[in-house]
């Protein structure tokens, strides 16, 4: 066996394993911890957020970059002014609903 990083083919040489495989999230940090740190920090503001008029909601959710964000929901866009970009740090999207009405049965 050879000490070489290259096998031959007859379609030429090739490198072995020119990029590791590895498992999602490895080598990040623990995402589950950083989802709980998250939403920890929407709970801690969850009713702060709730007292802006025209707030329907919030959630978690992600930015259209894929990083993960609190979501909040608008009765409409002339609300957006009034919230925050960002939380403890993690970034504010925001999601025109209308007003949400409960309904218990």
């Amino acid at each position: 066996m050879s000490n070489s990083k290259f096998m031959e083919s007859p379609f030429g040489a090739f490198e072995e394993a020119a990029m590791p495989y590895l498992p999602e999230g490895a080598g990040q940090p623990d995402v589950d911890a950083q989802h709980r740190r998250l939403d920890a920090a929407r709970r801690r503001n969850e009713r702060a957020l709730m007292a802006i008029d025209g707030v329907e909601g919030v959630s978690l959710g992600q930015t259209a970059m894929g990083r993960e964000a609190i979501v909040v929901y608008l009765r409409d866009s002339s609300v957006k002014r009034r919230v925050p970009p960002q939380v403890e740090g993690y970034p504010v999207e925001t999601s025109i609903t209308g007003q949400i009405d409960i309904q218990r049965w």
